[in-house]
C-alpha cells in the first residue's frame, strides 16, 4: 500500500505551486533504499491534493504532471511495490480528476503504463491494467488506440492481452463519431486482426468482443 499522508487542502493555486515546487525538488532525488520512502510519499501527496481541491485547476495539475514526468515514469516503473503503486494510483486520480486536462499527458504516461504491463509479476501488470482502463474511461481520447494497436503485436502475452482489453473499453466508452474517423476505424481493425491470430486464447475471446463492438459501431467498415 502507497504511504499515508495527512490530510491536506488545496484551496488556492498559490498552494497548489507551493506544493508543486516542494514535489518537484523531493522528487529530483534518485532512487535508492534511503530515499524510496520520501519519493512514494511526496507522490502519494500530489495525490492528496489533487483529491482536496487541487483539481479546480486542472491545467495547472497537468503542467505539474508534465514537468515530473521522468521521476513519475521511474517511480511507477520501479521494482518497489509501494513506489510504483503509488505512481499509478497518482495517474489513476488525476485522469479522475481533471478528465479531459489529462489529454495532453498521455503520450507521456500511457507508454510506461503499458511497459508494466509485460512485467512477470501480477501484482503490477494488475495495477497498470486498471490504470490504463481508468484513463480510457476518464478521457474517452482516441489517440489511446494507436498505442494499444501497437502493443497487440508485442512479444509478451500479458501486454496484448491488456491492449486487448483496452480497446474494448474504448468501443465500450468512446462516442461513435470519433471511432468513425478513418485513422481510429484502422487502429481498430488491427486489434481485431491481431487478436484474431494471436496463440493464446483468452487474446482470441476478447478480440471477438472488439469484433461484435465493432460491427455495431462501424457498421460501414465491414467487410459484406
Amino acid at each position: 500500500m502507497p504511504p499515508r499522508q495527512q490530510f491536506v487542502q488545496c484551496d488556492s493555486l498559490r498552494t497548489l505551486e507551493c506544493e508543486l515546487d516542494s514535489i518537484r525538488d523531493k522528487l529530483a532525488i534518485p532512487e535508492s533504499e534511503d530515499t524510496w520512502d520520501t519519493l512514494a510519499k511526496s507522490v502519494t501527496r500530489f495525490t492528496t491534493l489533487i483529491q482536496n481541491g487541487a483539481a479546480n485547476f486542472p491545467n495547472e495539475v497537468a503542467t505539474g504532471l508534465r514537468s515530473i514526468a521522468r521521476p513519475l515514469n521511474s517511480a511507477i516503473l520501479s521494482e518497489r511495490s509501494r513506489l510504483s503503486g503509488a505512481g499509478i494510483d497518482l495517474l489513476k486520480a488525476a485522469a479522475e480528476w481533471i478528465g479531459k486536462a489529462f489529454d495532453g499527458l498521455i503520450p507521456l504516461y500511457l507508454p510506461t503504463l503499458l511497459t508494466l504491463c509485460s512485467r512477470s509479476n501480477k501484482v503490477f501488470i494488475s495495477r497498470a491494467k486498471a490504470c490504463v482502463i481508468n484513463i480510457i474511461e476518464a478521457t474517452q481520447a482516441p489517440i489511446i488506440l494507436s498505442y494499444l494497436a501497437e502493443a497487440s503485436k508485442d512479444k509478451s502475452l500479458s501486454l496484448r492481452l491488456s491492449a486487448a482489453e483496452g480497446c474494448l473499453a474504448c468501443l465500450n466508452s468512446f462516442n461513435p463519431p470519433d471511432l468513425e474517423k478513418e485513422v481510429r476505424g484502422r487502429d481498430v481493425e488491427t486489434l481485431i486482426k491481431s487478436t484474431a491470430t494471436d496463440p493464446s486464447a483468452d487474446i482470441r475471446k476478447v478480440g471477438k468482443r472488439i469484433f461484435e463492438a465493432y460491427k455495431i459501431l462501424l457498421p460501414h467498415r465491414v467487410d459484406t
